[in-house]
């Protein structure tokens, strides 16, 4: 009998400090999968701390890898860990590669109806484009566009947008009504009034760390 090759795994984070344990998350590495246009890279903090790590770089570098060679394998490995979680997050580093991998998000909020899914994203154009073709996103996937200072992305269908509080200040861009983080979503999670259940119109506001 022939030797089958073992597929390589997805990495699921577990336990990520400001999710907490029952949060899982699947991330990609950051800068190759964002928007070049975004004007963040400087202060990203996913290109610092422990995503500087070599083998944290690694993992994510291999989630990428694993989605571009076999995305079903891909989005198995995501549903099972979803499936016994009712929350999951996408991109704690990295964002939407591309726009088949946004339909396969949209797929499997469908079939883990149970699940809340949640993703910040600079993708807009992706996101965008979907909503145009196909109609409302699943109400257990919450899209938050990423801002940065002035710039936002173009929104014409009033997804949720998150704003960043610099610490030079927010100069006027951050609406009254942002919601603040707490910066722990373990205990925010289950308040119905985290980022995972955020609406059309409304946002949130973020330290900048």
């Amino acid at each position: 009998m022939e030797n089958v090759p073992v597929r390589e795994r997805v990495h699921i984070s577990h336990g990520v400090t400001k999710l907490g344990a029952d949060i899982p998350s699947v991330s990609f590495p950051a800068v190759i999968t964002c928007d070049p246009n975004a004007p963040c890279f400087k202060k990203c903090y996913a290109r610092k701390g422990r995503f500087a790590f070599k083998r944290n770089k690694d993992l994510l570098q291999k989630n990428l890898d694993i989605w571009k060679s076999d995305p079903s394998g891909f989005f198995f490995d995501v549903k099972f860990s979803a499936f016994h979680s009712r929350f999951f997050r996408y991109f704690s580093s990295g964002d939407i590669p591309d726009a088949d991998f946004f339909a396969s998000m949209v797929d499997l909020a469908l079939e883990l109806p149970d699940t809340r899914f949640l993703a910040f994203t600079k993708k807009a154009d992706i996101v965008n484009t979907y909503i145009s073709d196909h109609g409302d996103l699943p109400q257990n996937l919450c899209i938050v566009f990423s801002a940065w200072g002035s710039w936002v992305p173009h929104n014409p269908y009033g997804l949720p947008i998150a704003y960043i509080r610099f610490k030079t200040g927010d100069s006027g861009y951050i609406p009254e009504n942002a919601r603040p983080c707490p910066k722990y979503c373990g205990d925010c999670v289950t308040t119905g009034c985290s980022c995972w259940d955020l609406r059309k119109g409304e946002s949130v506001c973020f330290v900048e760390h």
